[in-house]
C-alpha cells in the first residue's frame, strides 16, 4: 500500500515537472523543494533544480544543486555531464574536464559530452585533444552538426582553412538556417578574400554576434 507521504511527494513532483515543462520556473521551483521538504534526498527534484537554475542562467546555485544530487547517485551520467556544463559555463575549464570525463567514463556513447569536452580542449588550445572529441562525437553521431561546425573552427584556429571550409560546408548541409554556423562559413569566406560571398553568409548569421553579445550581458550580470 502506498503511504500518504509517498503519494504526496509523486503528485507534487508530477506538478513541479509540469510546472517545469511549461517553463513556469518560479512555481516549478517552489514545487520541487516542497517535495524536498518531505523528502531532503529525493534526487529527482534537487537534480531538476540544478536544470532550472541552468535555465535562469544561474549557474553557481546550478552547481550546488548539481553537486547534491551527484553525492546521492555518484554514477549518473547526465548530472556528470550537466557539472561539466556548468564548470565551464563559470570558467572553471579544468573541473569541467573532470566532470566530462567522468561522465564518459559512465556513458561513452553520448555525442554532446564529447563535443562539450572538445570545445574546452580547443578554448585552451590543445587542438589535437579537440580534434579527437569532435571526431568521437560525429562517430557515434555522424550527423552532430555541432561538431562539425566545431572541427571548422578547430581548423580554422590551426590555418588549415581548407579542412574548415569542408566541416562548416558539412554543418550547414546538416542546418543551413543556423545563424552560428551561417556566421562561421562566412566569416572564414572573408578570411579567403571571397568577400561577395562571405558577406552572403555573414548577413545569414547577423543574428549570431547580437545573441552572443546579449548572452555574455546575462552571464556577467
Amino acid at each position: 500500500m502506498v503511504k500518504k507521504k509517498d503519494l504526496k511527494i509523486k503528485k507534487t513532483f508530477a506538478l513541479a515537472f509540469q510546472k517545469h515543462q511549461n517553463k513556469n520556473y518560479r512555481i516549478a521551483e517552489g514545487l520541487y523543494n516542497e517535495v524536498l521538504k518531505i523528502d531532503p534526498n529525493h534526487f529527482e527534484s534537487i537534480y531538476l533544480l540544478g536544470t532550472l537554475s541552468v535555465q535562469m542562467y544561474d549557474f553557481n546555485r546550478a552547481r550546488n544543486y548539481y553537486e547534491k544530487a551527484i553525492k546521492i547517485n555518484p554514477d549518473d551520467a547526465n548530472t556528470l555531464y550537466n557539472l561539466g556544463v556548468v564548470f565551464a559555463e563559470l570558467g572553471e575549464d579544468q573541473k569541467a574536464i573532470s566532470y566530462y570525463a567522468k561522465a564518459i567514463s559512465n556513458r561513452s556513447d553520448h555525442a554532446n559530452t564529447h563535443n562539450n569536452l572538445g570545445v574546452v580542449f580547443l578554448k585552451l588550445g590543445e587542438y589535437k585533444k579537440a580534434i579527437s572529441c569532435y571526431e568521437k562525437a560525429i562517430e557515434i553521431e555522424p550527423e552532430h552538426a555541432d561538431a562539425h561546425n566545431n572541427l571548422g573552427l578547430v581548423f580554422k584556429q590551426s590555418g588549415e582553412l581548407q579542412k574548415a571550409i569542408s566541416y562548416y560546408e558539412k554543418a550547414l548541409i546538416l542546418d543551413p538556417s543556423s545563424e552560428k554556423y551561417n556566421f562561421n562559413y562566412g566569416e572564414l569566406l572573408l578570411a579567403l578574400n571571397q568577400h561577395t560571398k562571405g558577406l552572403e553568409y555573414i548577413k545569414k548569421g547577423s543574428g549570431y554576434i547580437n545573441f552572443t553579445q546579449e548572452n555574455f550581458k546575462i552571464f556577467k550580470n
